[in-house]
């Protein structure tokens, strides 16, 4: 079979059903859309949201880190070193008001503990007695304190806790000097303050992103609408536009099959007649040549009939079908090759079903004709099922060389027939499948689903 192009085979009928399908998909499309824009515009919400949540929870540590290190350092500056160098000293009373001083500072909350260290990681002193003298293995937040940096990170097990459930606290090492001895203060900050200033944080930035997002979307809600109404009625106005073309193309070919019928074919016909109806006066010799001319005359008609079914192709749906397609195998008829058709009742149909499938057979035997080198063809027409739905199938065989090795597609050649036939049925939802007969030849077998009128 061949893939040459008839350059009439281009179905209207294919056309037609897109353009429903078009229309069909115009009206839900916009709805879709602004589904989508709402969607897409939640999403960002909610994105924005948690993105806000997560900035303020890392302002907060950072700001809170801040304070805590120049809180810590005042606190090192102002109360710790102007007594802790005498206490040092052994001078008596020292220590004890410098306990008094720090429980004054602890008292508000604000810092739940102070320790001093030295470098080996013995507590000289601590807000709970009960870990002066105690020696830990030196952190190394401790080490950079030793060093002379001031080191403030949040803690969740900190060395100098009790034993038991574990509580995060902010911890802020702060060198100091005492008569040459490298030494820290360590001040414990509660946690609640990170919290605090988060959701400080929080009441005055997510108010004002989320608002500036709502009002934004409040404002492009209408333009969109408007947008996707516009978009609406242009793809209405665009399908009823190809819709009105088509139907003027059907009045054109129309005209035109009337006017083949009214005038070529009539006067061929007449001709035919009138050739028959002079043989028996032209001498005997003469008669061959006149039955040549009559058979000639009646050939150009039945051509003539063909290209007007091609123009404008009649009511394929229901016995109309069987004897299109049994006209259409008249070429091969003519060439000698035996044409059985075995056409059963079918379902109704639609006309672009109809259509698809008189298409489909015309072009498969063109192919048989041209490029078979058949004898004998086999066309089946019969109700079926496609994935479990009443169908029509139709079934082209014959006895030749069968396809090219080289394959079907001939699409770089220009020859585009068996490709049209596939997106023509494609379009209808059917299948068609190529393959080799057994005991020589090929098969074409198309598939059509009925259609509902309306669709």
């Amino acid at each position: 079979m061949s893939t040459e192009l008839d350059p009439l085979s281009t179905s209207r009928s294919t056309l037609s059903s897109r353009l429903r399908h078009r229309r069909a998909r115009s009206g839900n499309r916009p709805r879709r859309e602004l589904v989508a824009f709402f969607a897409s515009a939640l999403l960002i919400l909610l994105a924005v949201s948690a993105g806000t949540v997560w900035a303020s929870e890392r302002i907060a540590r950072t700001n809170a880190l801040a304070e805590a290190q120049r809180s810590a350092q005042n606190l090192t500056r102002l109360v710790v070193a102007p007594v802790l160098s005498d206490a040092l000293a052994g001078v008596p009373g020292r220590w004890e008001e410098l306990g008094r001083d720090v429980a004054n500072r602890t008292s508000d909350g604000s810092v739940t503990k102070i320790v001093v260290w030295n470098a080996e990681g013995r507590i000289l002193f601590a807000s709970d007695e009960s870990l002066i003298g105690r020696v830990l293995d030196p952190s190394p937040e401790l080490r950079a304190a030793i060093g002379g940096e001031t080191v403030a990170d949040i803690d969740e097990h900190p060395e100098t806790s009790p034993a038991g459930p574990a509580e995060a606290v902010l911890e802020v090492y702060t060198p100091l000097t005492v008569r040459g001895e490298p030494l820290a203060v360590e001040a414990y900050f509660s946690y609640d303050s990170i919290d605090r200033q988060a959701a400080l944080l929080r009441g005055e930035i997510i108010p004002v992103a989320l608002g500036a997002l709502v009002l934004l979307q409040v404002v492009q809600i209408p333009i969109a609408t408007s947008l996707a109404r516009r978009v609406r009625r242009q793809e209405t106005e665009r399908a009823e536009l190809m819709q009105r073309s088509v139907e003027a193309s059907d009045r054109e070919r129309r005209a035109i099959a009337a006017d083949v019928h009214d005038g070529p074919v009539q006067d061929l016909a007449g001709v035919s007649y009138a050739l028959s109806a002079l043989r028996s006066s032209v001498p005997g010799e003469r008669q061959p040549t006149v039955d040549r001319l009559v058979s000639t005359v009646r050939h150009a008609v039945q051509s003539l009939r063909r290209l007007m079914i091609d123009i404008y192709p009649p009511d394929l749906s229901g016995p109309g079908l069987g004897t299109a397609i049994s006209d259409a195998a008249d070429p091969l008829r003519a060439q000698g090759i035996e044409v059985i058709l075995d056409a059963a009742p079918l379902p109704e149909m639609t006309s672009d079903a109809a259509a698809a499938l008189y298409r489909t057979a015309k072009e498969a035997l063109a192919n048989v004709a041209k490029h078979a080198q058949a004898t004998h063809v086999w066309i089946t027409l019969e109700e079926t099922e496609l994935h479990e739905a009443p169908a029509v199938r139709l079934e082209i065989a014959d006895d030749g060389v069968g396809f090219p090795a080289s394959g079907t597609d001939r699409r770089q050649e220009g020859h585009l027939g068996l490709s049209l036939v596939h997106d023509r049925v494609a379009d209808l939802e059917g299948t068609v499948t190529l393959s080799a007969r057994l005991g020589g030849g090929a098969v074409l077998t198309a598939v059509v689903p009925p259609g509902h009128e309306g669709s």
